[in-house]
């Protein structure tokens, strides 16, 4: 079937939500200009819209890495927050040399979209024959530690240009950061 019929299923919607806006548009509005400038809203809503769903985080790894999980936590205290305002499109933050990076800042408040560029400007996104590493959301879930819950997202680095980890890899991993994050805490105090 092809991804023209996943265009069908799309776009029909979309056009015949289109016509009846101008059919009560031209029905209602009888200046032509207001109608126009009514659609033309309407068209750069929906294409902002889209775009605002295609902000990107990029993460930079170190080339010589001892971790396979890329893991950010959010809300913790004392740590810096995220440099994502109203109209951030991208950022750039280098990952700690644990693979761990921990902000203040609120899970919904980071950007939906994440790339990964090792220091040396390999990019994980392109899975090709020079680039043995590839990259995929494994887990983002909530964490507690004492009294505190923290929410987590992990990426997984993985070698062969295919991700696999299993529910027992995301425990051992949440293990571990249990136990950073209590040794993180401890040291503050």
């Amino acid at each position: 079937m092809g991804f023209g019929f996943f265009g069908f299923f799309f776009l029909l919607p979309i056009s015949l939500i289109g016509l009846l806006l101008d059919f009560f548009g031209q029905k209602t509005i009888i200046i032509y200009s207001r109608l126009f400038l009514l659609e033309i809203g309407v068209v750069l809503l929906i294409s902002f819209g889209f775009a605002w769903q295609e902000r990107t985080k990029i993460f930079i790894i170190p080339d010589q890495r001892n971790f396979e999980f890329i893991v950010t936590i959010y809300n913790f205290e004392d740590a810096d927050k995220l440099p994502v305002e109203l109209f951030t499109w991208t950022y750039e933050i280098e990952i700690p040399e644990n693979g761990i990076l921990l902000t203040s800042s609120k899970i919904n408040s980071d950007l939906p979209n994440t790339k990964v560029f090792t220091k040396s400007r390999i990019s994980l996104q392109d899975s090709n024959d020079k680039v043995d590493l590839c990259f995929g959301n494994a887990s983002t879930s909530k964490i507690q530690v004492g009294s505190k819950i923290y929410d987590y997202q992990a990426w997984k680095i993985d070698k062969g240009g295919t991700i696999g980890y299993s529910t027992n890899d995301i425990e051992k991993l949440e293990e571990e950061l249990r136990n950073y994050l209590r040794n993180k805490n401890s040291s503050r105090k």
